[in-house]
């Protein structure tokens, strides 16, 4: 508490009114991210603003433009509620490129040659000649701009993690009556005709980007990354 004491005192020096019991909340867990040297991302649900912090200090920042809400399941059941009381420090279980920095050892390792061998098994084979094509590299997929992103927290009660996504996306998904009937007879043919469940998803938060801004997020969402999600008013 000395440091909630200290920011309330500091405000009332100034003559401004004293911090909310929800914004020095939000400023001790900053102040716990903020003492290691790794980068954490701060979500800012009043002022709508998504940071890259460091030691306190931002690196970067993308507006966002809306946030709401959303879980994914078959339209015959009720939405659950989303319970995330803020501020609170997330963190990603598995984030969109996790796979990507999978390594893959050889099946056998065995000690490098040195460069007089190498000289001599190249003199005796002959040197094969080139047929075909050049074959062209791989090229490298674009970043993809809508994405999942798995979140745990630390549950009220026991300590245990309570299971939440993030989906980056460009725009809210539709909740209209028409795009409601049209989900209701995908999910209905779909099991009928082969049998597959809808797939349902813990509760979640849709956090909308602009598509480049997306992007540029992409690569941070690794696990471990920490999100410290606050709801200050601007």
């Amino acid at each position: 508490m000395a440091l909630a004491c200290t920011f309330t005192s500091l405000a009332a020096w100034a003559g401004e009114a004293p911090l909310s019991p929800a914004a020095v909340a939000g400023l001790e867990l900053e102040a716990s991210l903020a003492r290691k040297p790794n980068v954490y991302l701060k979500l800012d649900l009043g002022e709508r603003l998504l940071q890259i912090k460091a030691r306190g200090v931002v690196l970067d920042q993308v507006v966002v433009k809306a946030v709401e809400a959303a879980t994914r399941q078959p339209f015959y059941q009720p939405p659950e509620p989303l319970a995330l009381e803020v501020p609170v420090i997330l963190e990603v279980l598995q984030g969109p490129g996790d796979t990507d920095r999978e390594v893959i050892a050889p099946p056998s390792l065995r000690p490098a040659r040195s460069a007089e061998e190498e000289e001599e098994e190249g003199a005796a084979k002959p040197t094969p000649s080139l047929q075909g094509p050049t074959p062209n590299p791989t090229p490298r997929p674009e970043t993809p701009s809508r994405y999942r992103v798995e979140l745990t927290k630390n549950g009220s009660k026991g300590g245990e993690a309570s299971p939440l996504v993030l989906w980056v996306a460009n725009d809210l998904p539709a909740r209209s009556l028409w795009e409601r009937f049209r989900q209701a007879v995908k999910e209905g043919w779909a099991f009928l005709a082969h049998h597959e469940e809808v797939p349902q998803e813990p509760p979640g938060i849709v956090l909308v980007v602009d598509p480049e801004d997306a992007r540029r997020l992409h690569h941070l969402f690794r696990q471990g990354m920490a999100l410290l999600v606050t709801a200050n008013t601007p």
